[in-house]
């Protein structure tokens, strides 16, 4: 239905514009509408080739853009579009011209009144350039438009989703159990060390800090979310020693210029502890790395006997909101022995996109 619109819409426009050109031209004595065949056929051939040109525009508009796309300068990108365009335009209007001129001599023998006009005939080709630029401006803005719409839309689904899962996030962080485990810990070490316990309280503070502070950001540098990850891992460690360890392998410039919803890696580490058995014989396993496009955190597979009441709405969640980002999905894989979530890089684009 959109695509019969978009050429209605076309095809009312460019038949306009040849009816103000029929006004102007001499050749037609008796106005726009003057019922002969060679009136039929100009305005047939006009809407024809009018057509023609608006599709070409449209792919090329395309390519410039693609070939455009690394010009930071925004002024210097549309100064530049523009000149291709115009150029591309005129091309396309003296061809039009040179074929009218053509048919016009060869079947209505008018070659009289085309020996006074120029092959270039600037009348007609600079009038048709210019009104050329001007409908692809406006087609320009309605797309920009209707862009702009889909990505508010986009935007206000991602800013309920993200909301959702800050929530969860910050629930899941400072539910009872979690400040239960961690208060007992630093009881027992206030007595045992007390620059362990110290240490504690700051890595403590540091994770509740970040959920709070990040939780109004749709997306955050990699690197900020790997220092969370690793005050809340210390937390982990001190209470859990030898049953687990986390293995970083993320390059630093990497992780500089990579982006990711705020809470996700500690998402998968605190799903990977609370689905699996650990112990310093037989401990479970964390790491980070990058593959291909994407972030990978593998565990192996070591099941709980009683398996955790699990809907595996984290998981979901985070799904839902790299699909809503990226239009990239967050793949799952489990075998026997291990378990993986491979989840898309995202870049600065994505970042300027949905935190502004």
């Amino acid at each position: 239905m959109k695509g019969i619109r978009k050429f209605w819409l076309r095809f009312w426009v460019v038949f306009l514009i040849q009816t103000i050109i029929k006004s102007f031209d001499k050749s037609f004595p008796n106005g726009p509408f003057e019922l002969n065949l060679r009136s039929l056929v100009f305005t047939l051939f006009f809407v024809f080739y009018g057509l023609v040109i608006w599709k070409i525009a449209g792919y090329f508009n395309r390519f410039f853009q693609r070939w455009t796309r690394n010009i930071k300068r925004v002024g210097l990108k549309i100064v530049i579009i523009t000149f291709l365009h115009a150029v591309l335009g005129f091309i396309l209007v003296v061809s039009l011209n040179h074929f009218y001129r053509l048919g016009d001599v060869y079947f209505f023998g008018n070659a009289e009144t085309w020996s006074k006009n120029s092959f270039l005939n600037p009348e007609l080709t600079v009038s048709l350039t210019s009104i050329y630029l001007l409908i692809l401006a406006f087609d320009g803005y309605y797309e920009m438009q209707k862009n702009l719409q889909n990505e508010i839309l986009k935007a206000k689904e991602l800013e309920k989703e993200n909301i959702l899962a800050q929530y969860k996030a910050l629930k899941a962080q400072i539910e009872p159990h979690f400040l239960f485990n961690s208060l007992s810990v630093l009881s027992s070490l206030v007595y045992e060390d007390a620059d362990l316990s110290a240490d504690f309280i700051v890595r403590m503070s540091r994770t509740l800090r970040y959920i709070i502070e990040k939780n109004e950001f749709h997306l955050v540098k990699l690197s900020e979310e790997l220092m969370f990850l690793e005050a809340y891992f210390f937390l982990v460690k001190t209470r859990l020693d030898d049953g687990v360890f986390l293995e970083n392998r993320l390059d630093k410039s990497f992780a500089e210029n990579t982006f990711l919803p705020p809470v996700t890696l500690q998402l998968l580490v605190e799903n990977a502890i609370n689905h699996n058995k650990y112990n310093p014989e037989n401990p479970l396993r964390i790491t980070i790395s990058k593959e291909n496009d994407f972030i990978v955190v593998r565990n192996n597979l070591n099941p709980r006997d009683t398996k955790r009441l699990s809907t595996q709405t984290g998981l979901k969640n985070l799904s839902k909101r790299y699909e809503l980002v990226s239009q990239k999905r967050v793949i799952v894989n489990k075998t026997n022995g291990e378990f993986e979530v491979k989840i898309p890089v995202l870049n600065y684009s994505d970042y300027e996109r949905f935190n502004i």
